[in-house]
């Protein structure tokens, strides 16, 4: 596994646990956990979309150099 599989791996597993933790810790009403989780779950999927396009980004700047003629 490459270390960007990783990284994401990790955060979304650590997301995961946080959000349990929080559930069962919260002094919240139950609107205000949902509120709460769905912010939670906007931020993950938004630093995996960042992720994905740095990725992206990246391999597509190698690919170039790649295709470039050697001298």
């Amino acid at each position: 596994m490459g270390k960007t599989s990783s990284v994401l791996l990790g955060l979304v597993v650590g997301a995961l646990v946080g959000v349990a933790v929080g559930l069962l810790l919260t002094p919240r009403s139950g609107e205000e956990t949902r509120l709460l989780l769905q912010d939670r779950a906007d931020a993950v999927l938004e630093q995996g979309r960042q992720a994905a396009e740095e990725k992206r980004l990246e391999l597509t700047r190698q690919f170039e150099e790649l295709k470039q003629p050697k001298a």
